[in-house]
């Protein structure tokens, strides 16, 4: 009777772990949240994915930067690092809500009186290609290929002839990357991609004052400007 025992949980190795989530972009030092049985929180709705975006457009902005970036999946946060040197609260992940955290960015900057130098938007073309057509939800169900985009900023850099009539063929912009691959103006033609997506989008935010764009192969190579 009386006896017992003290209890301790914890985690081995947590702090080092931590440094590889979410946590530090929230604020959140030192430690790992346990969620399930994963440990990962995966929103299951729109209106939780649009949430979780806002909570990381806020981060990127509080302080006041002179960049953050915006990309659909990974390859913002290798670009974030190798690049620009940016921590990756910097980053916003806005898987195919592009029109939804562009809108936030616009929204948290006027309300806060704020200004954002610089705007850098990283993906693939795949997806990023799409706002060409007024397309600000890139999930395949609610949005076509992006490859009749690309291929009007041909004409209007003037491919013509068989190489044309061969990307008017492909049904996916993947496959234009392999169309173009060979030619020694394609690191020309997609940066004159880049170019029209950043005037599309810049359009739509008079808080910021320029927006870079960079496109990248599915293997994190870049398809225009280096930088």
């Amino acid at each position: 009777m009386g006896c017992g025992f003290d209890l301790q949980i914890g985690c081995e190795s947590g702090e080092e772990i931590a440094k590889r989530t979410f946590n530090p972009r929230l604020g959140v030092h030192g430690g790992i949240s346990i969620l399930g049985t994963t440990g990962i929180v995966e929103p299951k709705s729109t209106a939780a994915f649009q949430a979780s975006i806002e909570v990381y457009v806020s981060v990127a902005l509080g302080d006041n930067p002179r960049e953050i970036v915006v990309a659909p999946g990974n390859l913002g946060q290798r670009f974030a690092r190798s690049h620009l040197q940016l921590p990756l609260k910097r980053v916003v992940q806005m898987a195919n809500f592009i029109g939804f955290a562009l809108k936030c960015i616009e929204r948290i900057l006027e309300e806060n009186g704020h200004r954002l130098p610089r705007l850098w938007v990283v993906g693939h073309p795949g997806k990023l290609a799409k706002i060409l057509d007024h397309v600000f939800d890139t999930h395949s169900s609610q949005s076509g290929s992006a490859a009749g985009a690309v291929c009007r900023i041909a004409d209007q850099y003037g491919i013509a002839g068989a190489l044309r009539d061969s990307m008017a063929r492909s049904r996916t912009v993947e496959g234009l990357i392999e169309i173009l691959r060979p030619e020694t103006f394609a690191a020309e033609f997609w940066s004159l991609v880049e170019r029209s997506i950043a005037s599309r989008i810049s359009s739509l935010l008079p808080s910021v004052e320029v927006v870079s764009v960079r496109l990248f192969q599915m293997d994190g190579k870049p398809l225009g400007e280096a930088l």
